[in-house]
C-alpha cells in the first residue's frame, strides 16, 4: 500500500532526527508500574501492562516507537477510508486527506513518546471507526469488536469516561435488531463494570479506601483551587470541619500568593497544585505522613484523592460563579487553542533520562542527543502551527455541521448520514464539555478529535461548496445517501 509506504519513509527519516523516544513525567509512572507489575498506579495500567508485555520480544525504544506510530497511523487510515467509502466525496478532498495524513508531523511526536497517547488514540479511532460501520453495516460481530475497543480505550486512559454515551445512541440509532442492540450494549456495559469493579477493590487493597481513580480528586481539587486564588479572605467563610486542616495550608499558601509574586512552572497546562511540593495539596500530604517513611508514595499520594474530591466539590459549590469565570472560561480558550505543552520541546529540554528509563530500554548510559547534532534545548518549532490549526478545524467543523442543516442536505427520513451527523455533534459536544470541566486541556490530548473533525470538515464543506456553485435547489439525492442491503440478524 502507497500510504504505508509513505509512513516508513517518513518514520526512518524522522528517526534520523530523533533517535531515541521521548520522556514525560507521566513516563515513569509507566516504567514504574510495569518494572514492579503494579495493578493499579496514578494513571491507568494498562499502557504498563503493554510495555511489560513488549518487553518479552524487544526493549528497544525504536521498535516500541515504530509499533506506536504505525498502530496510530494504520487507524487514522482506517477511519479515513471508512468515511470516504461511505460518504464518497469527490478526488480533491481524497487526496488532501491522504497527503494530511502522511505529512502531518503530529503523529511521531506523539508516538515518540512513552506514553499511552498513541495507543489510546489508535484505539479510539478505532472505537469510532466501529460505530461508523455499525451505523451503515451493522453485524453482530461488530458489536462484540466494540464492546472490547472501548474496554481498552477505558483501561488506557480516563478520557474515554464519555465514551459510552456515544455507543448508546449510535446503538439506539442504528438498524441492528433488538436483541443485537441489547446484546451488544451489555457486552460493553459488563466489560466496563468488570474493569470499574476490579480497579476500585485494587485501590482498596493499596490505599484502604474504596475509589476508582485518586487523580480524579486530585485534578478536582487542583482546578478549585486555581479558581480560589481569586476569592479574598473575606468571602472564604467558614468551612467543613473535615476540611479544616487543609484549608488551613491552602489559606496560608493563597495569602502567601497575595503578598510576593511566585514564580510557577506550570505555563498555560494548570497543573501547580497537582505535582508542585511548595502547593498546599503535596505539603498536607507530606505532613500527613511526617512521621511515617514506610508507606509507599503511591499509597500516600492516592490515599489523600477521597478527601481532595470532597474538599473540591465543597469549594465549587460554594462559588460557582467564581469557578465558572476562572476554571471553566479560561479552560474553553484552551481547548479553541490547545498548548502543545511537552510537545513543543524534546524530552522536556533536558540531555538525559532518569535511570529507569535507561536500565528499561538497555541505553548505554543516561545521556541522550538528538540525531544530526541538533540542541536537545531547541524547541520543536514544526507543532507550534497546531494550535491555531485546531482551532481552525473546530469552527469549520461546526460551521459544516450548521450549513449542512440549513441548506437542506440531509434527508432525515433517510438513513445514514443523518445518524454519522448526530455521532458527530454529540462527539463534539462530550469531548469539549469533559475537557473544559474536568480535564487538563494540552494538544497530545486533543489530537483525537481534531484529526476526526479535520476529515469530517472537508468532507462537509466540500458537499456545501458544489451545492453552492452547481445546486440551485437541493439534490434529489441526499449526500452520503447509500442504499443498504437488509441482513436478516
Amino acid at each position: 500500500m502507497v500510504e504505508l509506504g509513505a509512513f516508513v519513509v517518513v518514520f526512518v527519516l524522522f528517526k534520523f532526527f530523533y533517535p531515541f523516544a521521548n520522556y514525560l513525567p507521566d513516563s515513569y509512572a509507566y516504567l514504574d508500574a510495569a518494572s514492579n507489575n503494579l495493578d493499579v498506579n496514578m494513571w491507568p495500567v494498562a499502557y504498563s501492562k503493554f510495555l511489560r508485555f513488549f518487553s518479552v520480544f524487544t526493549h528497544s525504544d525504536k521498535l516500541l516507537v515504530a509499533f506506536q506510530y504505525f498502530l496510530l497511523q494504520t487507524s487514522s487510515l482506517l477511519f479515513t477510508f471508512s468515511l470516504l467509502f461511505f460518504l464518497k466525496p469527490g478526488r480533491g478532498v481524497r487526496i488532501t486527506l491522504l497527503v494530511f495524513l502522511i505529512i502531518n508531523p503530529l503523529p511521531l511526536f506523539i508516538a515518540n513518546y512513552i506514553s499511552a497517547d498513541a495507543l489510546f488514540i489508535a484505539l479510539s479511532l478505532f472505537w469510532l471507526t466501529s460505530l461508523v460501520w455499525l451505523i451503515y453495516w451493522p453485524r453482530p460481530w461488530l458489536s462484540v469488536t466494540h464492546a472490547f475497543l472501548i474496554l481498552l480505550c477505558f483501561t488506557l486512559r480516563y478520557n474515554a469516561i464519555y465514551y459510552p454515551f456515544i455507543s448508546v445512541f449510535v446503538f439506539i440509532l442504528s438498524r441492528q435488531s433488538l436483541k443485537f442492540k441489547v446484546g451488544g450494549l451489555f457486552l460493553a456495559g459488563t466489560l466496563l463494570s468488570s474493569s470499574w469493579l476490579f480497579t476500585s477493590s485494587k485501590m482498596k487493597e493499596v490505599t484502604g479506601k474504596w475509589q476508582f481513580s485518586a487523580f480524579g480528586g486530585w485534578q478536582l481539587a487542583n482546578n478549585a483551587l486555581y479558581m480560589y486564588e481569586h476569592i479574598s479572605a473575606t468571602e472564604r467563610g467558614p468551612i467543613d470541619k473535615r476540611f479544616s486542616q487543609l484549608e488551613i495550608m491552602v489559606r496560608e499558601h493563597m495569602d502567601t500568593l497575595k503578598k510576593v509574586k511566585l514564580t510557577r512552572e506550570d505555563s498555560l497546562a494548570n497543573y501547580f497544585y497537582l505535582w508542585n511540593g511548595n502547593g498546599p495539596l503535596v505539603q498536607y500530604m507530606l505532613r500527613d505522613y511526617k512521621k511515617d517513611s514506610t508507606t509507599p508514595y503511591f499509597k500516600r499520594w492516592a490515599s489523600e484523592g477521597p478527601l481532595y474530591a470532597g474538599y473540591a466539590r465543597h469549594l465549587i459549590q460554594k462559588f460557582p460563579g467564581q469557578y465558572i469565570e476562572y476554571w471553566i472560561a479560561p479552560n474553553a480558550i484552551k481547548y479553541a487553542v490547545p498548548p502543545t505543552e511537552f510537545l513543543g520541546v524534546y524530552n522536556m529540554g533536558q540531555d538525559s533520562v532518569g535511570k529507569l528509563a535507561k536500565d528499561w530500554f538497555n541505553y548505554k548510559s543516561r545521556k541522550i542527543v538528538k540525531g544530526h547534532n541538533n540542541s536537545l534545548n531547541d524547541k520543536i518549532w514544526v507543532v507550534e502551527w497546531f494550535p491555531i490549526f485546531a482551532a481552525v478545524v473546530n469552527i469549520v467543523f461546526v460551521l459544516g455541521l450548521v450549513s449542512m442543516l440549513l441548506l437542506n442536505a440531509v434527508r432525515w427520513k433517510d438513513y445514514g448520514l443523518p445518524q454519522l451527523m448526530i455521532l458527530a455533534l454529540l462527539f463534539w459536544l462530550l469531548n469539549m464539555a469533559f475537557s473544559v470541566f474536568a480535564s487538563a486541556i494540552v494538544l497530545r490530548y486533543q489530537y483525537f478529535p481534531i484529526l476526526v473533525f479535520f476529515v469530517l470538515a472537508a468532507v462537509f464543506m466540500e458537499h456545501i461548496i458544489k451545492m453552492a456553485i452547481t445546486q440551485p435547489t437541493p439534490p434529489t439525492q441526499p449526500f452520503g445517501h447509500e442504499k443498504l442491503l437488509s441482513v436478516d440478524q
